[in-house]
């Protein structure tokens, strides 16, 4: 885990230097003398009725289909110019000095559900020098009641990318970041989670960080020159927004724990069935993405305050830490969603996310530390939680074994004194033999008088009677299970309560673990178990060996639980004991046995 946190850190450092970087549009990059020229005048023809206009200009309320002419004229002083074309929902055909060059956005290049094209970009070159035309046909779109016509960008296509670069550069790297470190996220939150299902924090907060950097990656233009699929980053662009919300709210309902959670269930059930409806309609060919975004457009601000309000109310209100630490990260992310909504409805032609993405890498940074520490902390409780449930379902154990041993005791005691009671009847009955010199009746006396003398059975296995019980318990266990069992533990019959408690969950482990490994054995296996303590030093030394089929699955160097998907308790309890009394435990499998050797100081 930590090299994964290192690997973030990494990623973080590389996007701060990339983002650092200047990349001026120099005349050696941008076509000489000329520069980088930015048309912002034009001819708009719509319906043969001509206008000049200054770019970016906004064409609305038109029939669909209608066709949009803008006419352009600039000088170009070079042979190796290109022209920036930005086309969004509306297909577009280009023409060169009256020479069709480019057509993009067609019926035949998207599938038949989308109604209207994504956004494309093109650079188209300009092969003339000189005066030279150029003529864009735009179709206004079918389910939007407008689109934009963007200012030109013409120079060498070096120039053009580095004037994207220059504008758009650090939101696609950061996007870029976001995506990668929430993929990293959610894979270490399927590490975590086998540690304690608190881990599943981590999984909603990487599905935040991921879904929110591929809405940044593919709603910025510049992601075209990496992979030009403009029908899919659409898809990706409105799916990814509709959907970023969904993780964070049940991110929210698991770390904060509100007092009240019917409200944010509410919230998750509308956002589900929007976003499940406008993927239904999409599909259907009915309504468009681009025209469900509107209903989005205030429902996931709405949810963003909301969510805010819900963390500082449960803060303010219950005193609930969680929603102290919760509430600066919301507020911060309420504040970048405002802004970026600020930006959208003042932006004639909208190139990117940087508002909201900024703000949601803080909120992520910040969340993944506050994480890290609640995750750590709910495994450090779970476990103590979960120690503690074994010693005391260990000190039952011993407690019934005790019992057990004390009725047989009792039993014997009453055996003993129903003899003493007929003991002087049998003495009488023997001297009366005797006097008349029946031998034969004295003999069958007495073996009548043997059988009937009670035999009190018991295997002690320690002399620590504590100890014992629980080793007593755990041996029926495995010898249920078929297994030829073999003990030998020799430790003093008197120690301190806390040291006979802790010998009692070392041995109660070791021997339970043994039992269930005999208990998933396939008949006519072998089934044995060895278990062996002795004294050397002042140092307690256990060895044991029990039967075993596969390799027992392991996280670093801890085993997981064969009874559910995460750390088990066991052996690592046995560690902290032994460590505790300044020892070692060691486990490794061998020849089909597991191997588990223990030593500590008493």
């Amino acid at each position: 885990m930590k090299w994964a946190w290192l690997g973030l850190a990494g990623i973080g450092l590389a996007y701060l230097l990339f983002s650092l970087i200047p990349y001026p549009v120099t005349e050696r990059y941008a076509g000489g003398a000329a520069g980088l020229m930015n048309i912002q005048e034009a001819k708009v023809t719509i319906d043969g009725t001509t206008e000049e206009v200054s770019l970016p200009y906004k064409v609305k309320n038109l029939e669909p289909g209608t066709r949009v002419d803008v006419t352009i004229q600039f000088q170009n002083h070079r042979d190796d110019s290109y022209i920036q074309v930005r086309s969004a929902f509306a297909p577009l055909v280009v023409d060169v000095d009256g020479t069709n060059t480019y057509s993009m956005g067609t019926a035949d290049t998207r599938p038949s559900f989308m109604k209207d094209p994504g956004t494309m970009l093109r650079m188209i070159p300009v092969p003339e020098t000189g005066d030279v035309t150029i003529t864009l046909h735009y179709t206004f779109p079918n389910t939007r009641s407008s689109f934009t016509i963007p200012s030109f960008l013409i120079s060498n296509q070096s120039g053009l990318l580095r004037n994207m670069m220059n504008k758009l550069g650090s939101t696609l790297a950061g996007s870029f970041v976001m995506l990668v470190a929430g993929v990293i996220v959610m894979i270490m939150s399927l590490l975590v989670v086998q540690l304690d299902q608190s881990g599943v924090i981590l999984l909603w907060l990487g599905a935040f960080m991921g879904l929110t950097g591929l809405w940044g990656c593919s709603n910025c233009d510049m992601v075209i020159f990496f992979y030009n699929a403009p029908n899919l980053w659409y898809m990706l662009s409105y799916l990814s927004f509709f959907s970023l919300f969904l993780p964070l709210e049940l991110l929210l309902e698991k770390s904060v724990r509100f007092h009240n959670r019917k409200p944010l269930y509410c919230m998750r059930v509308v956002l589900m069935l929007f976003f499940l409806g406008a993927v239904f309609l999409q599909a259907c060919g009915l309504v468009m993405l681009s025209t469900s975004t509107h209903i989005f457009q205030v429902l996931l601000p709405a949810s963003i305050y909301f969510f805010t309000i819900a963390v500082v109310y449960e803060a303010v209100r219950y005193q609930n830490r969680a929603g102290m630490v919760w509430s600066l990260p919301m507020l911060i992310l309420s504040a970048g969603c405002t802004l970026e909504l600020v930006h959208y409805f003042k932006s004639n032609v909208y190139s990117d996310s940087r508002y909201f993405l900024f703000s949601a890498m803080a909120f992520c940074i910040f969340m993944s530390m506050v994480g890290g520490v609640q995750i750590r902390k709910s495994i450090q409780v779970a476990r103590r939680e979960r120690e503690q449930e074994y010693k005391l379902s260990i000190l039952g154990r011993e407690i019934s074994e005790q019992k057990k041993y004390q009725d047989t005791l009792l039993e014997h005691e009453k055996q003993l004194r129903r003899l003493r009671h007929d003991y002087r009847h049998q003495v009488t009955a023997l001297q009366e033999y005797a006097q008349n010199g029946d031998l034969e009746g004295m003999e069958s006396y007495l073996s009548r008088m043997r059988e009937s003398i009670p035999v009190f059975q018991e295997t002690r296995y320690t002399e620590n009677t504590v100890v014992n019980a629980v080793v007593s318990y755990y041996v029926r266990m495995a010898q249920q299970e078929g297994a030829e069992v073999n003990i030998n533990i020799l430790i003093p019959g008197s120690l301190s309560t806390s040291v006979e408690q802790n010998l009692c969950v070392v041995f109660g482990n070791l021997l339970e673990n043994a039992a269930e490994a005999i208990g998933r054995l396939g008949e006519g296996a072998e089934k044995k178990v060895r278990l062996s303590a002795v004294m050397h030093m002042g140092n307690l030394v256990i060895h044991m060996e029990n039967s075993m089929s596969g390799t027992p699955k392991k996280w670093g160097r801890y085993y997981v639980s064969s009874k559910r998907e995460e750390v088990g308790i066991g052996l690592t309890s046995i560690e902290n004991i032994a460590s505790m009394y300044n020892g070692d435990a060691q486990f490794h499998t061998e020849d089909g046995k597991f191997i588990s050797d223990v030593y500590f100081m008493l």
